[in-house]
């Protein structure tokens, strides 16, 4: 098996469907029945259990899946140790964020970034799953929690206020309907504030992302918590609470073996700066007409 076998064995042993490793792959999950196929008829065993549940790795398949990691795990690394030593300021980054704030707050700001280094390519990633900087799924992670892993290099960049907001053509009752996060996130700081603050609100709509939370509520939808660097900024909103209820930290964080390289120190250097200058809007102290109830 090569190294491209193995990349198959992976996606499968992950994602338990054939469709789901095509995701993860970029290719057509027919193909990978039919690569599977092949590797298992080199193999003359057979690596995976076919269960309505999906594949399940038999013994042998554990095996490959585990030997699979370990490979993956060592071209991360030497994938990692020679972008290190890379000392030009071009080339790609890969930054993960939630979506509000590199919608709202970073990507009005890049163009500053691209008139200093212009061969720079960054791709931007969104979403509540944290992905793996080990594996290579970012080379930059700006998250709420400073990471505890010895491989994780953090760089504290700020803080940013959220605070509860609600379109202005909506008048709000006893009963204030809210918007919220899915029933299996429902147990997060961000939903827990929005009970406390507003018991005897009934929730109407719930979203997975912090976009789609501010766009139900500029379509008037409900309540729902917003970061005020958003939600001060668009005049068709205004704080339902005067005062941001949750602030919690910024720290953007890279792998160790890729904190030497050039370009994405030069990005890190950029969200530094960007955040120091706008601390006021991001921790909800700059007073707007927008964001008065």
């Amino acid at each position: 098996m090569n190294w491209d076998d193995l990349r198959y064995v992976l996606a499968v042993a992950r994602q338990r469907t054939l469709a789901g490793a095509g995701r993860e792959l970029g290719v057509d999950p027919t193909t990978v029945g039919r690569r599977l196929l092949a590797i298992e008829g080199q193999l003359g065993a057979r690596l995976f259990e076919r269960t309505g549940e999906g594949f399940t790795a038999n013994a042998a398949g554990q095996i490959a899946v585990a030997r699979a990691a370990e490979v993956e795990l060592q071209t991360s690394a030497l994938e990692r140790e020679l972008q290190g030593n890379d000392s030009r300021v071009a080339g790609p980054v890969r930054i993960t964020a939630l979506d509000v704030l590199l919608d709202n707050f970073v990507i009005p700001r890049l163009p500053r970034l691209w008139q200093r280094h212009r061969g720079l390519e960054l791709t931007l990633v969104s979403g509540l799953r944290v992905l793996d900087l080990s594996r290579h799924e970012a080379d930059i992670a700006i998250r709420a929690i400073k990471p505890t892993h010895p491989d994780a290099i953090a760089r504290r960049l700020g803080s940013v206020a959220t605070a509860a907001y609600v379109s202005r053509a909506v008048e709000l009752g006893d009963a204030p309907p809210l918007v919220g996060f899915p029933r299996d996130l429902d147990d997060t700081a961000i939903d827990r504030a929005l009970r406390e603050h507003f018991p005897s609100g009934r929730l109407v709509a719930r979203a997975n992302t912090e976009g789609h939370v501010l766009e139900l509520v500029r379509a008037g939808v409900g309540v729902g918590l917003v970061d005020c660097f958003a939600g001060d900024a668009d005049p068709g909103l205004r704080r339902a609470r005067l005062q941001p209820v949750l602030q919690s930290e910024m720290w953007a964080v890279v792998h160790a073996d890729m904190r030497g390289t050039a370009r994405v120190r030069a990005v890190m250097d950029f969200l530094t700066e960007i955040i120091a200058e706008e601390a006021d809007l991001l921790e909800g102290r700059r007073p707007t007409d927008h964001g008065r109830p």
